[in-house]
């Protein structure tokens, strides 16, 4: 973009981005609460409605890996449009499902709907915005990401108890609605910055294929596992705090909130350390995680020490950590090519979204109490990543 396009115009745009970016963690997060009243409500097993979490996840993460290389040779504005109406058109099955398999079912459209709206504004945003636009659209958008998954379960809890579970699901149909709407009132305005041609980075892409990828899938796996202890914490949650510990609907809800908070002072802190090597960070933080998964293993397994305080202090702390070590895992993978950002963008979210699948989906695997399949589950995630993350190399 050759001119800075004005302030107002610059905030319309990015608060669309961050709608349609936003949309598949709140889709995800907002209906938490309610595991046990979906399972009843479908004549299911909470393991199987635990599971919607993670085949959601695959869907969105191949999603973003697909259209995220697509969109630098399409109209990125219509890519955008079919993926708000693929995402609402998951989420009005949602909204009528009555059998467990039509709710699964629409989790799986959801999130290949959902994923186009990550990786192509993020895409979008490359083309018509100048460099400090960029980076603040940016900032702006980490914040949301970081802060929305924990408000959500605390509206979707006022939403459910105050109408229905259903409800639920209608809620999300509406900022569905109001992002295809903002969608359609900016277009007209994107076409006034967009390049008239996309730069061709193929032959770019394949020679950086050809030399990285196996450092860049190292990186991306490393990091993906940790991101899949957030996952994990987030489907086991409802099991250990309302059902193992008793707690309200409102009290998880609070519980989730502090676990973003901890991960937003983590991402506060990987900036005050701007002088320290990312690398460097992304070990120790990751070394950090792993130690603190086996002193909880231990703790809640072999001492069978699984009080609620042990269990959301371990959670907040590794949440902490893995705050600092994210933002250095998309730095560096990033870092592989200048010309290719679009494609590297891509697959961090492919290995990220990855890693939250296998984390979700792992911890509804071990058939015993939901304390002590979290232990597990964080503990082979955090090993598998240390391995990998001590192999990596400066570039």
């Amino acid at each position: 973009m050759k001119s800075s396009m004005p302030s107002n115009t610059f905030y319309l745009l990015t608060g669309t981005f961050i709608i349609l970016s936003i949309l598949g963690q709140v889709s995800t997060s907002i209906y938490s609460p309610f595991f046990y009243d979906l399972a009843v409500m479908y004549n299911s097993h909470v393991g199987v409605i635990e599971k919607s979490v993670a085949i959601f996840l695959v869907a969105f993460s191949m999603s973003q890996l697909v259209f995220g290389i697509v969109c630098d040779y399409v109209n990125k504005q219509k890519l955008l449009l079919c993926g708000i109406l693929v995402f609402g058109a998951g989420t009005i099955m949602l909204v009528f499902a009555d059998t467990e398999k039509t709710f699964l079912i629409g989790r799986i459209i959801q999130g290949l709907g959902g994923g186009v709206g990550v990786s192509v504004s993020r895409g979008l945003s490359r083309q018509i915005f100048s460099e400090k636009q960029l980076n603040t659209s940016l900032s702006l958008t980490n914040i949301a990401f970081a802060v929305a998954p924990a408000i959500a379960p605390l509206v979707g809890t006022m939403i459910g108890e105050s109408f229905s579970t259903t409800a639920i699901f209608y809620f999300v149909l509406m900022m569905g609605a109001v992002a295809l709407l903002l969608l359609l009132s900016v277009m007209s305005t994107v076409s006034q910055y967009i390049p008239s041609s996309s730069k061709n980075v193929l032959s770019e892409t394949l020679v950086l294929i050809k030399a990285s990828i196996i450092k860049i899938a190292a990186v991306g796996m490393a990091s993906g596992l940790l991101y899949g202890i957030v996952f994990s914490f987030i489907t086991a949650a409802p099991s250990m705090v309302m059902e193992q510990f008793g707690l309200s609907k409102t009290m998880f809800s609070i519980y989730s909130l502090f676990a973003t908070l901890s991960f937003v002072l983590g991402s506060v802190m990987n900036i005050r350390l701007i002088d320290t090597p990312v690398l460097q960070k992304f070990r120790l933080s990751s070394l950090s995680i792993f130690v603190l998964s086996l002193v909880f293993w231990f703790l809640a397994v072999q001492l069978n020490l699984n009080a609620l305080a042990i269990v959301l202090g371990f959670s907040y702390v590794v949440f902490f950590f893995i705050g600092i070590a994210m933002p250095c895992s998309v730095t560096i993978i990033l870092g592989f090519s200048g010309t290719s950002a679009g494609f590297l963008a891509a697959l961090t979210g492919f290995f990220h979204l990855t890693g939250a699948a296998i984390g979700a989906y792992a911890v509804t695997l071990f058939k015993m109490e939901p304390t002590a399949s979290f232990a597990y589950t964080t503990s082979a995630l955090s090993v598998a990543s240390i391995v990998i993350c001590f192999t990596l190399k400066k570039h």
